[in-house]
């Protein structure tokens, strides 16, 4: 969910490759966030650190990737500090394929409703919010992904395996287009994946257009048993973007809703003021199966990328 970063660069050469790069960037938070949602108001920090790679033979294959390390733990088991979201590429007249954590087909496709960024992703991570991860992670998260590319519209397949040979490969199939409409930039998508006879679908769609307005809508549908809809309405001007969210599923025991706003500023060299807040149903539901309670959460403070 965070911002892909400014690079500093250096070259390497290698016999039979005619160019090698790798990129080192970095970005870093620290405000303050609170809620009711479990925990006090309280200081926030964080940092992240990205190697990307890249380069090309001599026949004109490219080939690239990225590893990131991150210190909130979310890679390890443990919650210790450590590599996140490593995938590598290989690119050429035939299209692309990628390995490793990366998206399936499914939320290729599919272009979520949010715009900006906050501290603790507070208007994006509320009760109704969505990132179109369909099936993605049900197993090792360890997905291989081909896609390809004709004018205005690309398309994908993907899979990702059951390494205890338990489980259904999850097979995931996306098709997207973008355009320019009267100046009006438009784009929309379409995902599905299947696995263990559970089948996922979703569109999505977006239009921003030349006097700053941007709006976003997407839908998903859960194997017939529950779906998600949402909507963001953002506007950008000069160094300012806001935007407010809202999302809902429609479940077998009634709807999970919530909304959220986000405001940045961009200062210029890498540095973002941000603000975000999201509010939504509890995640919880009680014995008489109605909604236990509401969630709200907020943070403030300044994004750094180097």
């Amino acid at each position: 969910m965070k911002k892909i970063l400014l690079a500093t660069s250096a070259l390497v050469g290698f016999a039979g490759v005619a160019a090698a790069e790798v990129k080192l960037s970095g970005y870093a938070e620290i405000g303050i966030q609170g809620g009711n949602a479990g925990y006090e108001t309280q200081f926030h920090t964080d940092v992240v650190i990205n190697f990307d790679f890249s380069g090309a033979s001599a026949g004109g294959l490219e080939f690239g990737g990225r590893v990131q390390l991150d210190d909130d733990g979310s890679s390890n088991p443990n919650g210790a500090p450590g590599f996140d979201d490593e995938a590598f590429w290989v690119s050429g007249a035939f299209g692309k394929v990628t390995m490793g954590e990366t998206d399936g087909a499914f939320d290729w496709a599919l272009s979520e409703i949010y715009m900006g960024t906050s501290i603790a992703d507070d208007h994006s991570t509320h009760a109704g919010a969505y990132w179109f991860t369909g099936l993605d992670g049900s197993y090792d998260n360890q997905i291989v992904r081909y896609e390809y590319s004709f004018g205005d519209f690309s398309g994908a397949v993907s899979a990702e395996m059951d390494d205890a040979g338990v489980g259904d490969a999850i097979l995931g199939l996306g098709v997207k287009w973008a355009g320019d409409m009267n100046g009006t930039a438009v784009n929309a998508g379409f995902g599905y994946q299947t696995a263990n006879n559970v089948d996922v679908w979703g569109l999505s769609a977006g239009a921003t257009m030349a006097n700053g307005i941007d709006v976003r809508v997407g839908y998903a549908d859960f194997d017939g048993s529950a779906s998600w809809a949402g909507l963001g309405l953002g506007y950008t001007t000069g160094a300012l973007l806001v935007q407010a969210n809202y999302g809902s599923y429609d479940t077998p025991l009634g709807n999970v809703d919530g909304f959220g706003l986000v405001a940045n500023y961009d200062l210029g060299g890498g540095a973002v003021l941000m603000a975000g807040y999201g509010s939504g149903d509890a995640a919880s539901w009680n014995q008489a199966g109605t909604l236990a309670g509401s969630d709200s959460t907020f943070s403030l403070g300044i994004g750094l990328s180097f």
